[in-house]
Parts: C-alpha cells; sequence; structure tokens
C-alpha cells in the first residue's frame, strides 16, 4: 500500500470539508454514478443496512426516503450534527473502530471512503465492520487504487507540501486491486465482484475541463467534462482502464 499525504490532519481535512456545505443531495439524478451505482447492486428492500462514512449523507438520504432500513455513521462532528437535526438516531456519530452495534446486527453494509483513511490498524477496522455482519451478510467497499492517476494527483500535493517546506500529516493509504482483495480475504470475506469506478475524473479538477459546476451540485448528477474533456477522459479510459480509474469497489459477502 502506497501512503498519501495532505497539509491538513485528515480529522481536520473532513470536518473542514462538511462544513463547507449546509447539506447534501436528497436525491441522486443520475443512477450511474458512484456510488450510488454500486450500492443499488448490494441492497435490497427489506435489508437491514448501515452506511459507514456518511459524510453529509446523500446515500443515507436516498434510501431513508424511500423507506429502507438503515443507519448511518460517520466520525466528523459537523456532519453528524446536521443529520441529527433530520433524522435523529438514524445516524451516529461514531469511527468504524469501535461501533455501538450487535453482533451479526446487519445484512449489508456500504463503506465508501472509509477504510483508506485509516492510517493504523485498519485491519481491525474491517475485523469491527464484520463484526456487525449476519454470515452471509454483503459488504460494500470502496478504495483508492495505486494506479498512474491516484498518484500523479498526490504527487501534485507531495510537490506542493516540498516547496512550503512543510511536513504533511497522512490523507489517504492507496491500494493495489489484488492486494485488499487479499486483506479482506483473510479476515473472513469472499470477493465476489471488484470493479474500476469513477468518482472525481482527475480532469475534472482543471477547472477549463470541466461543465460550470459546483462540487456539492455534481455529487448528485455527476462530475461532468465539457466535450474537450470529456474525449480526453474516453481516450485515456478506454487505453489504460486500471490506470485511469480513481475508485475500486469491492463487494462480496461474510463467511
Amino acid at each position: 500500500m502506497h501512503k498519501t499525504f495532505r497539509l491538513e490532519k485528515n480529522d481536520a481535512y473532513w470536518d473542514r470539508r462538511w462544513s463547507a456545505y449546509e447539506k447534501d443531495a436528497d436525491n441522486f439524478e443520475n443512477k450511474e454514478i458512484y456510488p450510488i451505482k454500486y450500492a443499488e447492486m448490494a441492497i435490497k428492500k427489506g435489508d437491514k443496512i448501515a452506511e459507514l462514512g456518511c459524510g453529509l449523507g446523500r446515500v443515507f438520504k436516498y434510501y431513508h426516503r424511500l423507506g429502507y432500513d438503515i443507519i448511518a455513521t460517520d466520525n466528523s462532528k459537523p456532519a453528524i450534527e446536521k443529520l441529527q437535526k433530520e433524522f435523529g438516531a438514524k445516524v451516529v456519530l461514531v469511527g468504524v473502530e469501535a461501533m455501538p452495534f450487535k453482533d451479526g446486527q446487519f445484512d449489508v453494509i456500504l463503506a465508501f471512503g472509509v477504510f483508506h483513511n485509516i492510517e493504523k490498524k485498519m485491519e481491525d477496522a474491517i475485523k469491527e465492520t464484520l463484526r456487525c455482519m449476519k454470515r452471509g451478510g454483503k459488504f460494500c467497499i470502496s478504495m483508492q487504487p495505486n494506479n498512474m492517476e491516484m498518484r500523479m494527483y498526490n504527487l501534485c500535493h507531495h510537490v506542493g507540501l516540498k516547496m512550503q517546506n512543510k511536513k504533511g500529516h497522512f490523507h489517504k493509504w492507496l491500494v493495489g486491486k489484488d492486494e485488499f482483495k487479499a486483506i479482506l480475504e483473510r479476515l473472513g470475506c469472499d470477493v465476489e465482484n471488484i470493479f474500476h469506478a469513477r468518482n472525481v475524473p482527475a480532469l475534472w479538477r482543471i477547472p477549463f475541463l470541466r461543465l460550470n459546476k459546483m462540487e456539492i451540485e455534481s455529487r448528485s448528477s455527476g462530475y461532468e467534462l465539457n466535450r474537450v474533456g470529456k474525449r480526453i477522459d474516453n481516450i485515456l479510459t478506454k487505453l489504460f482502464p486500471e490506470s485511469f480509474s480513481n475508485v475500486l469497489i469491492y463487494m462480496g459477502r461474510k463467511k
């Protein structure tokens, strides 16, 4: 696994991000984007579901409003306080390292962008997650890949830290596809599918290559590139699909 760094400590980074927005989208305008596309593959009506690392709650709110039995957690106080005003005990301020749930409580656990934020004892956090799942229960976990796109993106931050002569703080782990699969299997999971997905395309971070949308709007409809950006992105993803994805989705079951 490859460790990446930022100027801010990880908790401060996420608190700042979630504090910047009043609320997340209540719906998904586009059901083919990450993460809703993959959540839809994992759950069905009647499941007891937990979403770990919910942020401002776009996935949780979508399923809650459709009547699904879903609970959400996050360790960011600004995010959870905003959600609790509307959803009360359905959202819980807690990290994944020690959760207040019963053994085998959930049929499905969604964890989008959670475990790669844990610098130490990531495997312990995964074990705690599995404890809360029923035997045969489903999981849908996303990680960031250790590939060309993510290495190039994080190199920019590394150079920035060097130019400022500052020491960075841990941000995320980048993982090899088979490397993280082996961790899940060792801890008692059957990995049934691994998908290369896109969240925020690298080119979207270049202002003149994207459509004029704010990030909070793009979280429900997708991070859209303009005509030139799409053309470049299509070429890169078709020629090098594993090198130019920025999310790995692991789906499977607890043994």
